[in-house]
Protein backbone atom coordinates (compact mmCIF):
# COMPACT_ATOMS: atom_id res chain seq x y z
CA UNK A 1 0.00 0.00 0.00
CA UNK A 2 2.83 2.39 0.76
CA UNK A 3 4.53 1.78 -2.60
CA UNK A 4 1.25 2.49 -4.35
CA UNK A 5 0.86 5.86 -2.61
CA UNK A 6 4.44 6.78 -3.42
CA UNK A 7 3.95 5.87 -7.05
CA UNK A 8 0.72 7.89 -7.23
CA UNK A 9 2.45 10.91 -5.71
CA UNK A 10 5.37 10.61 -8.15
CA UNK A 11 2.99 10.41 -11.10
CA UNK A 12 1.07 13.46 -9.90
CA UNK A 13 4.32 15.40 -9.85
CA UNK A 14 5.56 14.45 -13.28
CA UNK A 15 2.53 13.55 -15.38
CA UNK A 16 -0.01 16.20 -16.42
CA UNK A 17 -3.44 15.86 -14.86
CA UNK A 18 -5.10 15.17 -18.20
CA UNK A 19 -3.08 11.96 -18.52
CA UNK A 20 -3.89 10.74 -15.01
CA UNK A 21 -6.95 8.60 -15.71
CA UNK A 22 -5.59 5.25 -14.52
CA UNK A 23 -7.65 3.66 -11.77
CA UNK A 24 -9.86 6.73 -11.38
CA UNK A 25 -7.10 8.59 -9.58
CA UNK A 26 -7.80 11.83 -11.37
CA UNK A 27 -11.14 11.84 -13.14
CA UNK A 28 -11.69 15.11 -14.95
CA UNK A 29 -14.72 17.19 -14.11
CA UNK A 30 -16.40 18.51 -17.29
CA UNK A 31 -17.52 21.73 -15.56
CA UNK A 32 -14.05 22.44 -14.20
CA UNK A 33 -12.51 21.64 -17.57
CA UNK A 34 -14.95 23.98 -19.35
CA UNK A 35 -14.20 26.84 -16.97
CA UNK A 36 -10.47 26.23 -17.36
CA UNK A 37 -10.84 26.30 -21.15
CA UNK A 38 -12.83 29.55 -20.94
CA UNK A 39 -10.18 31.13 -18.73
CA UNK A 40 -7.46 29.95 -21.10
CA UNK A 41 -9.27 31.42 -24.11
CA UNK A 42 -9.70 34.75 -22.31
CA UNK A 43 -6.01 34.80 -21.47
CA UNK A 44 -5.17 34.00 -25.07
CA UNK A 45 -7.43 36.81 -26.32
CA UNK A 46 -5.84 39.31 -23.93
CA UNK A 47 -2.41 38.15 -25.06
CA UNK A 48 -3.34 38.70 -28.71
CA UNK A 49 -4.63 42.21 -27.93
CA UNK A 50 -1.47 43.01 -25.97
CA UNK A 51 0.78 41.78 -28.77
CA UNK A 52 -1.22 43.81 -31.30
CA UNK A 53 -0.93 46.99 -29.21
CA UNK A 54 2.78 46.40 -28.65
CA UNK A 55 3.36 45.74 -32.37
CA UNK A 56 1.62 48.99 -33.34
CA UNK A 57 3.60 51.00 -30.79
CA UNK A 58 6.91 49.44 -31.86
CA UNK A 59 6.18 49.93 -35.58
CA UNK A 60 5.33 53.60 -35.10
CA UNK A 61 8.34 54.09 -32.84
CA UNK A 62 10.67 52.58 -35.45
CA UNK A 63 8.97 54.49 -38.26
CA UNK A 64 9.11 57.90 -36.59
CA UNK A 65 12.55 57.69 -35.11
CA UNK A 66 14.34 55.22 -37.38
CA UNK A 67 14.81 52.69 -34.63
CA UNK A 68 13.77 51.97 -31.08
CA UNK A 69 13.81 55.22 -29.14
CA UNK A 70 12.06 54.03 -25.99
CA UNK A 71 13.09 51.42 -23.47
CA UNK A 72 11.15 48.21 -22.85
CA UNK A 73 9.37 49.63 -19.77
CA UNK A 74 8.13 52.68 -21.69
CA UNK A 75 7.03 50.51 -24.63
CA UNK A 76 5.09 48.37 -22.14
CA UNK A 77 3.44 51.45 -20.58
CA UNK A 78 2.47 52.80 -24.00
CA UNK A 79 1.11 49.40 -25.07
CA UNK A 80 -1.06 49.19 -21.94
CA UNK A 81 -2.31 52.74 -22.56
CA UNK A 82 -3.28 51.78 -26.11
CA UNK A 83 -5.02 48.63 -24.85
CA UNK A 84 -6.94 50.70 -22.30
CA UNK A 85 -8.01 53.20 -24.92
CA UNK A 86 -9.14 50.42 -27.24
CA UNK A 87 -11.11 48.76 -24.44
CA UNK A 88 -12.88 52.03 -23.61
CA UNK A 89 -14.11 52.54 -27.18
CA UNK A 90 -17.83 51.96 -27.76
CA UNK A 91 -17.16 49.97 -30.94
CA UNK A 92 -14.23 47.97 -32.31
CA UNK A 93 -11.48 50.17 -33.72
CA UNK A 94 -9.77 49.65 -37.04
CA UNK A 95 -6.02 49.30 -37.35
CA UNK A 96 -5.82 52.85 -38.74
CA UNK A 97 -7.74 54.24 -35.77
CA UNK A 98 -5.45 52.41 -33.35
CA UNK A 99 -2.44 53.84 -35.16
CA UNK A 100 -3.79 57.38 -34.74
CA UNK A 101 -4.28 56.80 -31.02
CA UNK A 102 -0.83 55.20 -30.74
CA UNK A 103 0.74 58.20 -32.52
CA UNK A 104 -0.73 60.47 -29.84
CA UNK A 105 0.64 58.21 -27.11
CA UNK A 106 4.09 58.28 -28.74
CA UNK A 107 3.99 62.07 -28.95
CA UNK A 108 3.08 62.41 -25.27
CA UNK A 109 5.78 59.90 -24.28
CA UNK A 110 8.25 61.68 -26.57
CA UNK A 111 7.58 64.86 -24.58
CA UNK A 112 8.81 63.00 -21.51
CA UNK A 113 5.59 61.68 -19.97
CA UNK A 114 5.96 58.30 -18.26
CA UNK A 115 3.03 58.34 -15.85
CA UNK A 116 0.73 55.45 -16.87
CA UNK A 117 -2.41 57.36 -15.81
CA UNK A 118 -1.49 60.37 -17.97
CA UNK A 119 -0.54 58.19 -20.92
CA UNK A 120 -3.91 56.45 -20.64
CA UNK A 121 -5.71 59.82 -20.41
CA UNK A 122 -3.91 61.01 -23.56
CA UNK A 123 -4.88 57.79 -25.31
CA UNK A 124 -8.53 58.18 -24.32
CA UNK A 125 -8.62 61.82 -25.39
CA UNK A 126 -7.17 60.81 -28.76
CA UNK A 127 -9.56 57.89 -29.17
CA UNK A 128 -12.79 59.77 -29.82
CA UNK A 129 -11.43 62.25 -32.41
CA UNK A 130 -9.63 59.36 -34.13
CA UNK A 131 -12.91 57.46 -34.42
CA UNK A 132 -14.68 60.46 -35.88
CA UNK A 133 -11.93 61.48 -38.32
CA UNK A 134 -11.43 57.99 -39.73
CA UNK A 135 -15.17 57.37 -39.95
CA UNK A 136 -15.61 60.70 -41.71
CA UNK A 137 -12.74 60.10 -44.10
CA UNK A 138 -13.94 56.61 -45.01
CA UNK A 139 -16.98 57.88 -46.92
CA UNK A 140 -15.59 61.26 -47.93
CA UNK A 141 -17.91 63.12 -45.56
CA UNK A 142 -16.72 65.21 -42.62
CA UNK A 143 -17.46 63.69 -39.22
CA UNK A 144 -20.89 64.59 -37.92
CA UNK A 145 -21.06 66.48 -34.66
Amino acid sequence: MRFRDTLKFALELFVPEKLMHLGGSSASDPKAEASQNAATSLDAEEDVQHRKARRIIEELDHGQFGGPSFGPQTIELMSKALEGAEASLPEPASDQQLRLIAATILKVAGDGERDPVRLQAAARSAAMPALGSVAGNADGQPPSA
